[in-house]
Parts: C-alpha cells; structure tokens; sequence
C-alpha cells in the first residue's frame, strides 16, 4: 500500500486529510507524511486504511511469507478476497491476495477444491505484486505449482476475453518458465503410488508442461464459479 495509493482513494471519497485522521484515530501531519511516502504504512494501520478507503486486498503489505495455511483458513482468505466458491467463509485477517496465494500452494497436501480456486486469484487480481509473488514462490520452490496455475488462469482470461489480463499472465508465465524444475510435483504428498500413476496418464497437457500431477484446466476453474 502506497501513499499514492491512500490519497487517491481519500480523494475518490471527498475527504480532506483531517476527515481520514479522525477516522483512523492518527493526526493530519502523520496522514500527511503516509500520503507522501514519507512514512511507509504499518501492517497495524494497513488493514483499518483498506476498510476506512474501500482498497482492494491487493494494496494491503506483504512480507516474509508464514506456514502454510490451513485448509479452512485458506478457504476464508480466498471468500475473503471475493471468491464466489468460499463467499460463505470471510472470516479472519484479510491478506493480501499474493500472500494468500503462496501461503495455499506452501501446503503439503491442497484439496481440489482449493486448487481450482487460485487461478480465479490470478484474474481477479492481475496487477498485484508480481515481484514479490515470483520471488516467494522461487524460494519456496513453488515455480512449478505457481506457473499451471498462471497457465491455466492465462487460459481463463483468454476464453473470457480478457486481453489485458491474458497479457500480463504471460509475461509471469515465461518468467516462471525460465526457474521451471525438472523433478515431478503434486498438489498432494500423499499421494499413493496408483494414484500417481492415474495421474501421470491423466494429467492436463497445463500440467505436464509443468511437472505437476494434477487434471486442473481452465474449464475447471470455469466450472467452480
């Protein structure tokens, strides 16, 4: 979340510096230095600016990425950033939806319906931060589980249409393509061995592009929203 980023959305509303200050509770002088980049916004104030301002999830901070969500945790961070298949479950901190992404691909084992979920995240928000999602997600050797992902939601935005995103999907597909491991993964650890023999025969050709045990499609996401 930048500064520009908070006076824009001020102004959107009509509120004068001291309007946001009272609001948040700070005084028009720290207001004043946020709005200037003077002072980088703190993860405690980021959450009450996005709620005061209606920003999307996609400005609040993102740092050092955490364990791996829970199944149920990560289905309440992604209703919470506005997919339909978990609008039920909102509950929880918001977090922004790169963190959200990478903290659901760090887990062991991902069930179908959370997989098919992440590459919504992708066109719903296809100018979030980048550069820190690659980066996490190289140092958490998740290249391979982020780039079907960023294939398939591609592959999503160009049946809807949507250029722009298409675009911006694959420019990160052929960055992710660059780091893409050779070894075999899953969304699942526990797989059993015939199961991952079913998939190797079965898989999408998204996902034998990628090393990746898994049937996900474009279709798929399609079909769950």
């Amino acid at each position: 979340m930048s500064g520009t980023d908070v006076a824009r959305a001020r102004k959107a509303r009509g509120w004068t510096q001291h309007d946001l200050a009272s609001r948040l509770g700070v005084s028009q002088p720290y207001v004043s230095l946020l709005e200037r980049n003077r002072r980088a916004v703190p993860r405690r104030l980021a959450l009450r600016l996005s709620n005061a301002l209606g920003l999307p999830p996609s400005t609040l901070p993102v740092g050092p990425v955490g364990h791996p969500l829970a199944p149920r945790r990560a289905a309440a961070s992604l209703g919470r950033v506005g997919y339909p298949g978990f609008a039920y479950l909102r509950g929880g901190q918001a977090l922004n939806p790169a963190e959200v992404l990478v903290r659901t691909l760090r887990a062991e084992n991902l069930d179908a319906r959370l997989v098919e979920a992440l590459p919504w995240v992708l066109t719903a928000y296809p100018d979030l931060d980048w550069d820190w999602l690659v980066r996490e997600a190289k140092l958490n050797d998740l290249q391979n589980r982020l780039g079907l992902v960023v294939t398939v939601a591609r592959k999503r935005a160009e049946r809807r249409a949507d250029s722009r995103t298409a675009e911006t999907l694959s420019h990160w597909e052929r960055v992710l393509e660059r780091s893409r491991l050779q070894r075999e993964e899953a969304f699942r650890e526990s797989l059993t061995d015939a199961e991952r023999e079913w998939l190797r025969a079965n898989r999408s050709p998204e996902a034998a592009r990628w090393n990746v045990l898994s049937t996900l499609t474009d279709e798929a996401v399609a079909d769950a929203t």
